[in-house]
């Protein structure tokens, strides 16, 4: 990881390794970048420029790794997270000191807008992770420290700088840690939450480091933090037992204890089970997948599993006309557009369960455990889930199935949920009586809160509650309009991608909102009472 490098040559030298000539013809020149300023470093009488500056320091976890198992894909992946966080460095009046692979330090007058810009660069890099395989994500650990530095010419060095490069290896991947002297700057000044994860011991520093952890959520809890010694004695033990026999009962007991201390620190993550009932594995039991998966043929890997069908390829136009009623005024719903969904895929008949995410929180899978207002759990369905909340869920399953469970794109949700119709509503021009979970949308179901998922009757293609009940997420960044919009029912992951789409309307809106071709925006962090989410699955090939 590098610590230190001087700004013309090493922002010359990433710029040129990722293509980006701009950057480097603008290195001695200013640009987008604002460059650390160059400076002698020496005052009049011969000692050192000192000042007190907050230091940020970033490298990817698992860098090495990327490269080795796709160098073009993790540049490239690189050079977006790259623009987001050079971006972010100059929103927040920072200066970049120097970048080379994967590892970025910049400096900032105040300890609040490093702080705030550590924070935006995880929410920002979540977006572009969501859009890649969770094998391929780019997960940067970030480190805040405020203190003393030296600058020589284009250089910033000391121990201020050197705090921040070792605690930003105390972070999680996605995550941001800060010593206790940016910490006193900023408490009571800032929303985030923090930890505080003890005293670190930091190489070439007399004096432990106290390091607070960041929550990137509400509910992130600080994980289990492993003794570095603790864990060196424990691997030579291991070690020796592999070499000599006559240790080998002493070794194992040390590597069951350190075996424990791992499942819980995992645990806390939500990278393993925990400890589960029989009644909770049962309904976790996994089938597999039926031999011929036609369009209409339904099925469930398990009992807290979400119930899918099957639904045909076809096309369709996408958006409303301008004469629809209750269509929004601006061009939001158009222009329409064809689009062609070559594949056969499957769809959550219903909108994801309490039932089913508490089975998610109960076996460590999901962190955010939400509430239900007192409507009650069950089969309603969940919300007081973020886009990203989501995206635990989605791995848990695909882990805990072997298949590609993830959210809809916004092209294949209004294909499903118009399933062949052209009108506003599956069923036809006007609302009906109980035919959808909305204000003034029927007698039995008025609107005022969520009711069980299949109240309702199912649309031609097998889905129940595509209108009404509860918005629910799509995969999509946010654009204005459909123009330049793919044609071929994949995800827009160009755009706005600090906002994510929602459809379908909720409970509490109007019959207008809940139409097929209605679409809302919102970030990716938000937490609501009408916000929900249904799942589709990529069938494997035959």
């Amino acid at each position: 990881m590098l610590v230190i490098a001087p700004i013309n040559t090493g922002l010359k030298r990433l710029a040129e390794s990722l293509g980006n000539e701009q950057m480097a013809e603008n290195s001695n020149a200013g640009g987008e970048v604002v460059a650390y300023p160059a400076t002698q470093g020496f005052h009049q009488n011969g000692d050192v420029e000192r000042r007190l500056a907050a230091i940020l320091a970033a490298d990817v976890e698992g860098y090495s790794r990327l490269m080795g198992s796709d160098e073009g894909g993790t540049v490239d992946t690189l050079k977006r997270c790259r623009q987001v966080i050079d971006n972010l460095i100059s929103r927040y009046h920072g200066h970049f000191v120097g970048s080379a692979g994967d590892s970025v330090l910049a400096e900032f007058a105040s300890a609040i807008d490093a702080v705030k810009c550590a924070y935006e660069m995880q929410q920002e890099l979540w977006v572009i992770n969501a859009d890649l395989p969770m094998n391929r994500r780019m997960l940067f650990r970030i480190g805040v420290n405020l203190g003393d530095i030296m600058i020589s010419k284009s250089d910033i060095f000391g121990d201020g700088v050197n705090i921040a490069a070792r605690i930003e290896g105390l972070a999680e991947g996605g995550g941001v840690t800060i010593s206790r002297s940016v910490y006193d700057q900023i408490k009571n000044k800032l929303e985030y939450v923090f930890d505080n994860i003890g005293q670190h011991l930091v190489k070439n520093i007399d004096e432990p480091v106290e390091v607070y952890r960041m929550r990137m959520t509400p509910d992130d809890l600080p994980t289990v933090q492993f003794n570095p010694k603790k864990r060196t004695a424990i691997l030579s033990a291991f070690a020796g037992m592999a070499a000599l026999l006559v240790v080998q009962i002493a070794g194992y007991a040390v590597w069951t204890n350190f075996i424990a201390e791992m499942e819980e620190h995992v645990n806390a993550l939500g990278l393993r089970p925990v400890q589960l009932t029989n009644a909770q594995k049962k309904r976790l039991a996994i089938s597999s997948l039926p031999q011929k998966l036609r369009p209409g043929t339904t099925f469930q890997q398990c009992a807290d599993c979400p119930s899918m069908v099957v639904v045909p390829s076809g096309s369709y136009i996408m958006g409303s006309p301008d004469d629809e009623v209750g269509r929004h005024p601006k061009e939001i719903e158009g222009p329409q557009h064809r689009v062609t969904i070559a594949r056969t895929f499957a769809v959550g008949q219903f909108e994801i369960t309490f039932r089913e995410w508490d089975s998610c929180v109960a076996a460590g899978g999901c962190k955010q455990n939400p509430q239900d207002r007192g409507w009650g759990r069950g089969n309603r369905p969940v919300m007081y889930v973020s886009w990203f909340d989501i995206q635990q869920y989605l791995q848990w399953m695909g882990n805990l199935t072997g298949q590609e469970y993830r959210l809809l794109t916004e092209a294949e949700w209004e294909f499903v949920s118009r399933a062949g119709s052209t009108t506003p509503f599956w069923w036809g021009n006007k609302v009906g009586v109980d035919k959808a979970n909305c204000l003034g949308c029927g007698e039995n179901f008025n609107g005022a809160m969520t009711v069980p998922t299949g109240s309702m009757p199912q649309n031609p293609f097998g889905l129940y509650d595509t209108h009404g009940n509860v918005y629910e997420w799509v995969q999509d960044c946010w654009n204005g309009s459909y123009a330049g919009a793919p044609h071929d029912g994949s995800a827009w992951v160009n755009g706005d991608c600090s906002l994510r789409v929602l459809r379908g309307g909720s409970w509490g809106k109007q019959f207008k909102d809940i139409r097929s071709a209605r679409r809302i925006k919102s970030p990716p962090t938000l937490r609501s009472g009408k916000r929900g989410f249904r799942v589709a699955m990529t069938l494997p090939l035959k």
